[in-house]
């Protein structure tokens, strides 16, 4: 009788174990009663008719999916694209079960849906123009999705278009290209920055030249006005003097001048003088 009492309650025991089922978070169990689906358990501690009930799991996080297709451009160019779906199943009962059981294969499905409509998109455009249309590709994939998706209980986060890859060559080939265009650029403003050197070289020059020739210019009406006066002084002392000896005696006196601040510090000068030494040259040697 002690016998019989013991298997009993272990048989209860065992059975009371094999109904305990617990459900993580962000995750649900479809049960199954004989086969047929009849109830969802929800996270925490739950209990199933044992031999009777099975579950099935389901998780509601958001699941990451990379799709990589290779296709050509309609410029015949090989592109690798690179897309990231972001998508969960919803969380109301009827969405749980057709999660689980209207398609065996989610992933392979979304997969060749995006693999079809991108291989569609990427012929539509030129190497050089897929790179621009890299938002508009994402958002009419996930529209698609959205729609194909529902079908099966579940709701598309995002779509991203993460990567476009041309053919090595191509790339090598582009980048010749903007290469050659920038040694372009630079030379052209290499040129440019050269003329307007030289143009405000020129207009330097220029500047320097007209200031030293107003400089001049002014030398010669001081110089003037300087032999004018003196003229008229010495007239006024000597009314005999011709005007032409007076401008004589001025210059000499001018070169007489000059010769001595030249002569300074032992300088040797060869002075000629055609009018007073009848075209001779004379060494100088002033101290």
């Amino acid at each position: 009788m002690y016998t019989t009492y013991i298997i009993v309650w272990s048989v209860v025991l065992f059975l009371l174990i094999l109904s305990i089922r617990i459900v993580k978070p962000n995750t649900v169990a479809v049960v199954l009663f004989l086969g047929k689906t009849w109830r969802i358990l929800r996270e925490g501690i739950n209990f199933i008719v044992p031999l009777f009930e099975s579950i099935r799991r389901q998780s509601l996080a958001l699941i990451n999916l990379s799709v990589k297709v290779d296709w050509i451009t309609k410029d015949n160019v090989k592109t690798l694209v690179n897309i990231n779906v972001i998508y969960r199943v919803k969380s109301d009962d009827t969405s749980i079960i057709d999660s689980l059981f209207k398609n065996s294969n989610v992933v392979q499905t979304i997969t060749s849906l995006i693999e079809e409509q991108l291989r569609a998109r990427i012929f539509e455009f030129s190497h050089e123009e897929i790179f621009a249309k890299r938002s508009e590709i994402g958002d009419e994939i996930k529209e698609t999705l959205r729609i194909k998706m529902s079908e099966f209980g579940m709701e598309l986060d995002s779509v991203q278009v993460v990567d476009i890859q041309l053919d090595q060559k191509v790339v090598e080939a582009m980048n010749n290209v903007v290469a050659s265009q920038k040694n372009k650029k630079a030379t052209i403003t290499e040129a440019e920055w050269s003329k307007q050197s030289q143009i405000l070289s020129a207009e330097g020059d220029k500047e320097v030249k007209k200031l030293l020739g107003e400089g001049m210019a002014l030398q010669r009406e001081a110089i003037a006005k300087w032999f004018k006066n003196s003229i008229g002084e010495i007239k006024e002392t000597d009314a005999s003097l011709s005007g032409k000896d007076i401008l004589d005696f001025l210059l000499n006196s001018s070169r007489i001048e000059t010769l001595e601040k030249l002569g300074v510090n032992n300088a040797k000068i060869i002075y000629i003088n055609e009018n007073l030494e009848g075209k001779s040259a004379s060494m100088i040697n002033q101290k």
